[in-house]
């Protein structure tokens, strides 16, 4: 069980302004997280450690560039192009 200090400065790290009746609803919720918890604790691991990584890291796959067939139809859509860049409006 979470006593009144230290459930005070869990409030103030929070910055939670509780009242009283929040302060026996909040601490009961902590309590019952903490119980949660607390039964992680108790799975005991057999054999391997439980890590869940891949064997394989920074392994890059081969990307490559294909034509979409809409270049022309987006292009038609800017009416300012310069030196194969398309020109948008400013904007604020």
């Amino acid at each position: 069980m979470i006593d009144k200090k230290t459930l005070l400065r869990i409030a103030e790290i929070a910055r939670l302004k509780l009242g009283e009746q929040e302060q026996e609803e909040f601490q009961r919720e902590l309590a019952q997280m903490l119980e949660f918890f607390s039964k992680i604790n108790e799975i005991e691991a057999k054999g391997e450690e439980l890590y869940y990584v891949r064997e394989k890291a920074n392994v890059l796959r081969k990307d490559s560039a294909k034509k979409s067939g809409r270049d022309e139809k987006i292009r038609a859509l800017f009416t300012k192009q310069e030196d194969g860049c398309m020109i948008a409006p400013k904007s604020l």
